[in-house]
Parts: structure tokens; C-alpha cells; sequence
């Protein structure tokens, strides 16, 4: 087991107009599952490479233990990877295909039979042993590359997206197996993702990315509740956070905001936790509601008066247990480029109707071309400063 500490990573290529990676400082504790997810092209699997010593750094270090490998092969560096592609030798059994690091280490015969049995039990393989890869399913072709891997006993393990080429369903099935097989190893672990469900369902922390930069690191309930920025705010949780251009306004009732027609109270609650919003009053500023806060009013009879707005309705998917209704919000929506220089810029879509997505219930009797009223939960309004894109908060 080993810690793994990133230290302002960079890594540049010739000729690029940017950094693919820019100071890149993690520290990912014994035993920790840390997921590193973001866009195509963010840099997470450039920075797991440079953990590997599979990709030159251009400065900074990389130490696991207490002991930088920035000059050690790839090979020396006790680690073991797990990559998208299964790289199973075909003419193989699934016994051979686990037991390959050992062979190629000379270890005994009995000790290699014990330990992927060990393995294989662990990854429930035993009935496949004598079976070839192609014989598999995908899942278990998976498995049996994670069993190669775990038989090595590294120090760190690494993992670049396996399994992304499994189908949604099975998906679902091998990521919560993954992650219970690391929490049983307790083996210190970096996996690579550009899904944030699989993130959020699957790290001890998740460390967002964009554009080479580290956005934020936090638990998934952390990165979740409190996003650093609107990049994060958007790009976590599905549906993603509604986000609006609003102003903040200040009465003998307290701050409230103003969202095109709607004017809602803040409670004292986000006041609380954005605390810089004071500071923003009678300005402009950037709303977040995400879609679990809003509610049909309808349902909600004893919901506070001055947290509620109408809007017409332009969608109903139902979902079973839940209704996703879109609502035309009369405020300008906020779109969060990914191919901006300035990495936090925000910009107005210039559609006075945004488009506003609530979770209603399915006892919800809104439908298409309704006026519904919308009852929100105030106390977890997110705020965002206009010009940079940050949270108004302290920390």
C-alpha cells in the first residue's frame, strides 16, 4: 500500500498553444479510490500515464510512498494498470492470463496456482479458469484483466477507463464491483472516467477537470452540493444544474433575487453558505437551482409564497417515479463553454426564455403548455460570481 502525491504536474507538447496539463497537485491517501473525470481532452489520462511511466513529465513530481519515480520505468514503480482495452492474450486460458506477471517473475508453481485461485474467487472466475477469452463476456473479460493486475499485490493501481466499452447495463453491474473489489483489496487507486455517474458512484473523492486544470477535489457529496464553479456546477449531476443570469436585490425583507418575472427570498440558510452574496447586492449575478430543488407547487400547498414562480410548461418526460418538466424560465440561461480561454468564462445565450428543468413528482398533473407554479427549495440556491465563474463563497 502507498500513498501517491502529485506535485504541480505539467506537461506540455511541441507546437500545442497550451499546456495539455498545468500544475496538476493532488495528494491521494493510503488506500483512497480517487476518480479523475472531466471532458475528452481535460488531461486525466495524460496525468495517469505520468503516474504510470508511460508519459514523460515536462516538471514537476510524482512520488509514491515518500520516494519520487519521476526517472523510474514504468515497471519499477510497483504499480499495476488496468486500461479500456482488455489486452488478454487469446490463446491463453483465463488461469495463464492471470498468472502471466508471475510467470514472468519465476515464481514457483504452487505459489502461482494459490494466488490466482485467490484471485480468481475473489473475481468470481473460478468456474472460467480453463475457459479462453473468447469464450467470455465482456464483464469477465474485464475481470479477468483486473485479476491480472490485483495477482501482482502493487502498491497503486491505475485505471483508465475499463469499462467503457461494456454496455450501459453491464456497466452499472461492473462498476459497483469494481469499487467493492478495491474497497475488499484496499489498494490505493486512480481511475480515469469521462462519465460522472461512474464517478460520483465510485470515488472516495473525485477530482473534476478542464483544459488541463484541476477544478476541484472533493468528496462526490462535496463536489455535488458545493461545486467550486459554474464548469463544475454543470457538468456534475443529471440533469445538470440549471443556471441563470439574475440580479440580487436588497429590501427591508431581506436579499431576494430576481429571475426575469420571478422574484424569490434567499434564506438565511444560502446566505449561511455563500457567504459573499451580501456583498453582491443590486448587481448582477449567476443563479443555480438544480433540478431535485424545484417541485410542482401544486403538491407542496404549505410552501413559503416568496419561493415559488410560474412558468409555462414546454416538456413533460416521465420517468416512472419522477416527472423531468422543462419550464420556460423568463431569465437569460448561462452557458458554460469548454473551449474558451478563460477556463471559468460564462456567457449569455441571449434566449430570454432559458429553459429550466424540475424534477417533479409523478403525482405531479402538470403537463406540455400548462402554467405550473414552481416551488423552490431557497435554502439551496447556488451563487456564482458573473465575471469569473466562482462560487461566492470563502472556501
Amino acid at each position: 500500500m502507498a500513498t501517491v502525491s502529485l506535485r504541480n504536474l505539467k506537461k506540455s507538447y511541441a507546437g500545442a498553444a497550451q499546456p495539455a496539463l498545468s500544475d496538476l497537485s493532488i495528494e491521494i491517501a493510503d488506500g483512497e479510490f480517487l476518480v479523475l473525470v472531466g471532458p475528452s481532452g481535460c488531461g486525466k489520462s495524460t496525468a495517469l500515464k505520468m503516474i504510470g511511466g508511460l508519459e514523460d513529465i515536462t516538471s514537476g513530481e510524482v512520488l509514491i510512498g515518500d520516494q519520487v519515480v519521476n526517472d523510474f520505468a514504468s515497471r519499477d514503480r510497483d504499480i499495476a494498470m488496468v486500461f479500456q482495452s482488455y489486452a488478454l492474450y487469446p490463446h491463453m486460458s483465463v488461469f495463464d492470463n492471470i498468472a502471466f506477471p508471475l510467470q514472468i517473475a519465476k515464481v514457483g508453481k504452487e505459489e502461482i496456482a494459490r494466488r490466482v485461485q485467490e484471485v480468481a474467487k475473489t473475481l468470481q472466475l473460478e468456474p472460467y479458469l480453463q475457459r479462453r477469452p473468447g469464450n467470455l463476456s465482456g464483464g469477465q473479460r474485464q475481470r479477468v484483466a483486473m485479476g491480472r493486475a490485483i495477482i501482482r499485490r502493487p502498491s497503486v493501481f491505475l485505471m483508465d477507463e475499463p469499462l467503457s466499452n461494456l454496455d450501459a447495463k453491464l456497466r452499472v453491474k461492473m462498476r459497483a464491483e469494481v469499487a467493492q473489489i478495491q474497497r475488499q483489496l484496499a489498494v490505493t487507486t486512480i481511475y480515469v472516467t469521462h462519465d460522472q455517474v461512474e464517478a460520483m458512484t465510485m470515488g472516495d473523492r473525485v477530482a473534476l477537470m478542464r483544459d488541463g486544470v484541476l477544478q476541484q477535489v472533493a468528496s462526490p457529496d462535496e463536489i455535488y452540493h458545493d461545486p467550486a464553479n459554474t464548469f463544475v456546477a454543470a457538468f456534475i449531476g443529471s440533469p445538470a444544474m440549471n443556471l441563470f443570469y439574475g440580479t440580487l436585490l436588497r429590501d427591508a425583507g431581506g436579499i431576494k433575487v430576481k429571475l426575469g418575472d420571478a422574484t424569490l427570498t434567499v434564506p438565511d440558510a444560502a446566505l449561511a453558505k455563500y457567504n459573499l452574496v451580501r456583498d453582491h447586492a443590486m448587481t448582477d449575478i449567476i443563479v443555480g437551482l438544480r433540478p431535485e430543488d424545484l417541485e410542482d407547487a401544486a403538491l407542496q400547498p404549505d410552501h413559503p409564497v416568496d419561493q415559488v414562480f410560474e412558468a409555462q410548461v414546454a416538456l413533460v418526460e416521465s420517468l416512472g417515479s419522477d416527472h423531468m418538466a422543462h419550464v420556460a424560465l423568463s431569465a437569460p440561461a448561462v452557458a458554460v463553454e469548454d473551449d474558451v480561454d478563460n477556463l471559468e468564462e460564462v456567457s449569455m445565450t441571449g434566449d430570454i426564455q432559458g429553459r429550466c428543468i424540475c424534477r417533479f413528482s409523478s403525482q405531479s398533473k402538470a403537463r406540455k403548455g400548462d402554467v405550473a407554479r414552481v416551488a423552490v427549495a431557497c435554502e439551496r440556491l447556488h451563487f456564482f460570481d458573473p465575471k469569473t465563474g466562482r462560487a461566492l463563497r470563502d472556501t
